[in-house]
């Protein structure tokens, strides 16, 4: 397993032409156009652009395949990017809000950052409003580090860091 990653990698730094600098996973990844992604994304940085991107994820139960469902719609790869100076603001923001928002429910300029008590008993994701683009939710294994990395990208130019 661990040569299928570093293969990945590699391939990844073939592609962008450059060094994988920082990685990280979303476990849950949804945006303000309707997408949602329920097993998440990989997040990487290559020569300050951030990417990410989904895997088709085959159905199984006790690491046995198993037949996907017959409605089931055909996965269709996403893929994306953004510039840390394109970044608007970055927030904490409850799931169910962000989910709202994906679903089409909800503006995402309506989604205020989540309060102490939500802090304390909610689900939160990071929110990464792009300038007159889109809205993208992150569940992040860990926010301060990608904080961090969007520091360090941008020289602290981004709102809400």
């Amino acid at each position: 397993m661990e040569d299928d990653a570093k293969k990945f990698i590699e391939n990844l730094e073939a592609r962008y032409g450059g060094q994988v600098g920082y990685r990280t996973y979303s476990t849950w990844f949804a945006s303000d156009a309707g997408v949602i992604r329920e097993f998440g994304v990989f997040i990487y940085e290559i020569d300050g652009i951030f990417h990410f991107e989904d895997f088709e994820r085959k159905p199984s139960m006790f690491g046995f395949s198993i037949k996907p469902r017959k409605n089931q719609p055909a996965y269709i790869k996403m893929e994306g990017s953004f510039l840390p100076e394109t970044i608007q603001s970055v927030t904490i923001v409850p799931k169910s809000q962000a989910s709202a928002c994906a679903e089409g429910y909800r503006e995402q300029s309506s989604i205020a950052p989540a309060s102490s008590l939500q802090k304390l008993f909610s689900p939160l994701v990071t929110r990464v409003v792009i300038h007159n683009g889109p809205t993208y939710f992150f569940e992040l294994i860990n926010h301060k580090e990608f904080e961090q990395k969007l520091r360090e990208v941008s020289h602290g130019s981004i709102q809400g860091l």
